[in-house]
């Protein structure tokens, strides 16, 4: 499984180099998969790996042997494909060589390391060689992403989804090629049938940024941005009656109220404040709490166990992060879109899926790791660096002009 991953990373980056000079991001690469597969196995070998993974492993692994032993091509195939692909993607590689659980931690690292390199591939787009590698080296090491990529959850698949997403979209921000929406569409695709509600902000975050892209004139050919906006203007059409029943009363109360109820309702030590989103309007007044505490909680004296107080790292990497991001946008401003507009579009967004979902701080510390990522490829690409400031122009001192003459008279 291993030698599986690594041909099929390496095939993605050269595919990814091809008319792309200078992205070269082998090593990081390589780097982010042998700290992702040692952290693993670290993990595992601790007498306390089911607490730090939580429990939903064994809940979705459970699920993917049941599919994978009612026969492939049953209607469970189907549902699971299509409602669960995480876990589709386990109860496949269950049906086909019976893989062990460190095996399925390996392919999840692969899907998520996948992503890692589609967001890398769209700072190039955006911004070029420099920056990307940058970014890669900074999301190898990443501590919240090395962890949380090993787990067989969700997470993974999500990392694909927003990768391709991003890559697509700055493909599309930059050159204008009408192709590049396609792999937006694949992002989004994966994204719904992974976690539908962060799908449905995904699928808005690539109408946004299909939109903006379609009106920068000097990009885009007059005939890829009607297209564009005839695409974007079909799907609103087609997808508004949608939209305003999923965000009824009756089904905001279903789906989103009642789990914030039962997670505020929670005596463990992370439950977050319950807030009312049973409403649109009510979403509308509270999101930026919750947005807040999806950024920013849990607090370190909220801490109760271990796997808590390993999240206090990513964190503290969070605060750091928020530092340089207000500095990039300060020192960037009025390039700011220019120069990182997908990736904006995006991690707004899915900011705001994620705060929807989230009801306690736990649940916060796996959807951060997407945020972070996101946000560390923002910094990167806004951020002035050396060598683009050793290659700005100094300022030229105006010609001297030669002395004057002091006139001495002559003596008569």
């Amino acid at each position: 499984m291993l030698l599986l991953v690594g041909f099929a990373l390496y095939g993605l980056i050269r595919l990814l180099a091809r008319g792309r000079p200078g992205l070269a991001i082998g090593w990081p690469i390589a780097v982010a998969v042998v700290l992702r597969v040692v952290a693993a196995a670290g993990v595992s070998l601790t007498s306390i790996a089911s607490e730090l993974r939580g429990g939903d492993e064994r809940t979705f692994l459970g699920n993917a042997r049941e599919v994978a032993d009612s026969g492939f091509g049953s209607e469970e195939w189907l549902s699971s494909l299509t409602g669960t692909l995480h876990e589709w993607l386990l109860a496949a590689q269950a049906w086909t060589v019976d893989a062990p659980d460190f095996a399925l931690r390996i392919t999840e690292i692969g899907l998520a390391v996948a992503g890692l390199v589609l967001l890398v591939t769209a700072v190039y787009e955006l911004v070029g060689p420099k920056p990307a590698i940058i970014a890669a080296w900074i999301l190898a090491f990443e501590p919240s992403g090395v962890f949380f990529s090993s787990l067989l959850h969700k997470e993974s698949a999500m990392f694909l989804a927003e990768g391709l997403v991003a890559f697509g979209g700055a493909r599309l921000w930059k050159r204008g090629d009408f192709t590049s929406f396609a792999v937006i569409v694949a992002g989004c695709l994966v994204g719904v049938a992974t976690r539908p509600y962060a799908g449905w902000l995904l699928i808005t975050a690539g109408v946004v940024i299909a939109l903006h892209a379609s009106v920068r004139t000097s990009r885009t050919s007059e005939a890829t941005s009607m297209a564009l906006i005839a695409i974007v203007a079909a799907f609103v059409v087609l997808a508004t009656p949608t939209v305003l029943e999923a965000s009824s009363d009756e089904n905001l109360d279903q789906n989103v109220q009642q789990s914030q109820d039962a997670n505020a309702a929670d005596d463990a030590n992370l439950a977050l404040e319950q807030v009312d989103f049973s409403t649109r309007e009510a979403i509308i007044t509270n999101l930026p709490t919750r947005i807040f505490d999806v950024t920013f909680k849990p607090f370190v004296w909220q801490l109760g166990n271990s796997s808590q107080r390993l999240g206090a790292i990513g964190g503290l990497i969070t605060l750091a992060l928020l530092y340089f991001l207000a500095r990039a946008l300060t020192d960037r401003r009025g390039e700011i879109f220019a120069r990182a507009g997908p990736l904006i579009y995006l991690a707004f967004f899915l900011l705001v899926a994620y705060s929807l979902s989230t009801g306690n701080a736990g649940t916060g510390f796996r959807y951060r790791t997407h945020l972070v990522a996101i946000a560390i490829c923002i910094v990167v690409a806004l951020w002035h660096w050396r060598t683009e400031r050793a290659a700005q122009p100094l300022p030229t001192a105006a010609p001297e002009t030669a002395p004057r003459e002091r006139y001495v008279p002559t003596p008569t």
